[in-house]
């Protein structure tokens, strides 16, 4: 692996990382007396120094400026003899590959056994949920082979090896003496306790955490004070919040996690400075009150955003490939086979591009945040008695169910859901209650249903309501859906349904209007929503919201 493969990561992991409050690096300096750090853009190297011994824990990545924050904190690299390896990712190895400066040509690197086939090449290391191999770690420094539960002495310096396999086959924790926990990629602290690592870089989530729950027993056992410390996250001494949620993953690509004390871009280190190194200790991480915030997700996951540029980067990819190689020999048939891959890459590009301006104007924590105006402005219209109930069909997320009930603290707000097919993945009962609990709100309550056939008898809600559902289920008239809808709801409820209502997806509503109007509902209306008052006639074109309406009125 170059140094450009350093540059590579840096570039390409700060633009999928920043805003995510993922990376939370300390900065160069001392923790303690015997602790102290260098920060290499989002991941830490660590110095355990103890009666003129020094130790190195893990070797960060190919970067310029080690040996310079190294002088920051008064530490020679030719006075590192050992180097205690927790595993062998890019960002923990980089200081020891032929290609680097070579500071520590002559130091001992210590590595699990396990672990050591992926600087063999015996096994390659995946990350990306396999998806993709980083590249093979070529180093000729002498080794020590460990085993779980080894100890090791470097002077007076005691050193306890802990297997924790599942972020990479062979991760090792390091204990010296003690009262250190060196965790390299085990533990995520995040702004309310420590969870289980970066799940999108593990070789095995669910190991890793069976792991975890392994090593917290193992501390905790001990009864001695420790302190733990993270390759990217800070430092705590606090047991409790090391592993408060150690049965949970860190998920970056579906939780957005809040923790105002992030840097918005690891990668940037402005604030690394050699002032601060010599003058100011690192503090620990310290716990933030009240830090769950709603995540109502997106209508246009970020997923399928990267799935489709994944897309047209395999089709551009391969059309390269067929046209540089001798693969296909006919002239032809090459230049029709790369032609027609350009072509579906340059469509997946454009979906690709479609599909992010859809999950940008969809985002809650955007700057256009389309959909809670949209939620915002439906449960305006929601209004119920005290002591009354509404119902919210397909609730999703539990956007527009828990904007009712904020609306109507003296009722209480029901939203069913089935939580399947495209959207199981992101949408769950379990966000919604997640939501509620964030939001402070208590007046609500989510259930199983389906909008096809309700689960509730005739007349059993104050007041229905419903968002962008009816047009994904597929089959069914949608004014039949809508007949099923106002069938749960009382007489003298009010109803606002707000979806696609243009007469090819929901066939003639003026005629539909006109029926409920004979059936004795008052005030209906169909009040179009794509016209400016929730958004333009264009921006609705543009993002497939044309027709868009609320259908109001009291029964």
């Amino acid at each position: 692996m170059a140094r450009k493969d350093s540059e590579n990561q840096k570039r390409s992991m700060s633009a999928m990382f920043r805003g995510r409050a993922i990376f939370k690096p300390l900065n160069t300096g001392h923790i303690d007396e015997r602790v102290s750090c260098v920060r290499e853009w989002v991941a830490n190297i660590f110095f355990y120094t103890k009666n003129g011994t020094t130790l190195m824990i893990d070797a960060g990545y190919n970067y310029a400026r080690l040996k310079e924050k190294m002088g920051w904190i008064g530490i020679d690299p030719a006075s590192v003899r050992h180097i205690l390896i927790t595993h062998q990712d890019t960002d923990h190895v980089g200081a020891l590959e032929k290609d680097s400066e070579q500071l520590f040509k002559d130091a001992v690197i210590c590595i699990g056994e396990i672990e050591d086939r992926y600087l063999t090449g015996e096994v390659r290391r995946k990350v990306i949920h396999g998806l993709y191999r980083l590249p093979l770690v070529k180093t000729d420094n002498p080794k020590v082979l460990l085993k779980d539960g080894q100890i090791l002495h470097f002077g007076d310096i005691k050193v306890e090896c802990i297997l924790v396999p599942g972020h990479t086959w062979g991760h090792m924790v390091y204990l010296i003496d003690d009262e250190y926990l060196f965790t390299g990629d085990t533990v995520w602290f995040g702004a309310d306790g420590g969870y289980s690592f970066i799940s999108t870089l593990a070789e095995d989530n669910k190991l890793a955490v069976q792991s975890l729950e392994k090593l917290e027993k193992d501390i905790r056992s001990r009864n001695h004070p420790v302190k733990i410390i993270t390759g990217h996250t800070g430092w705590t001494d606090d047991i409790d919040f090391a592993f408060r949620h150690r049965t949970q993953l860190c998920e970056p690509f579906r939780k957005k996690y809040y923790d105002p004390s992030a840097p918005y871009d690891a990668y940037e280190e402005d604030n690394d400075t050699e002032e601060n190194a010599r003058n100011i200790p690192l503090a620990k991480v310290s716990p933030l009150q009240n830090v769950m915030k709603p995540d109502y997700r997106n209508w246009v996951p970020e997923s399928m955003v990267i799935g489709a540029a994944a897309g047209s980067a395999c089709a551009f990819g391969l059309a390269a490939y067929i046209r540089g190689s001798g693969l296909v020999k006919d002239r032809v048939t090459k230049n029709i086979l790369s032609g027609g891959l350009a072509l579906t890459g340059a469509g997946a590009a454009a979906a690709a591009l479609w599909l992010k301006a859809l999950h940008d104007a969809f985002s809650y924590d955007g700057k256009r945040q389309l959909a809670k105006q949209i939620i915002e402005n439906t449960a305006g219209y929601v209004q119920l008695p005290a002591g009354g109930k509404g119902l919210d069909v397909g609730c999703g997320s539990g956007a527009l169910t828990i904007a009712c009930a904020k609306r109507n603290p003296q009722a209480v707000m029901t939203g069913c859901d089935i939580w399947s097919g495209a959207y199981k993945a992101v949408f769950t009962k379990k966000v919604c209650e997640q939501n509620a609990e964030a939001e402070g709100v208590s007046n609500v309550c989510f259930e199983e249903g389906n909008a096809v056939h309700l689960p509730y008898a005739d007349e059993t809600f104050d007041a229905v309501t419903s968002n962008y559902v009816y047009h994904n289920i597929a089959g069914h008239n949608k004014q039949e859906l809508l007949l099923e809808t106002l069938r749960v709801l009382k007489k003298g409820g009010t109803f606002a349904i707000h979806d696609l209502m243009s007469e090819a997806r929901c066939g003639d509503m003026d005629a539909f209007i006109e029926k409920l109007k004979k059936d004795g509902y008052e005030d209906v209306r169909l009040i179009a929503t794509a016209d400016g008052t929730v958004m333009s006639p264009k921006e609705a074109a543009l993002l497939g919201l044309g027709g868009s309406a609320l259908l109001t009125g009291r029964k």
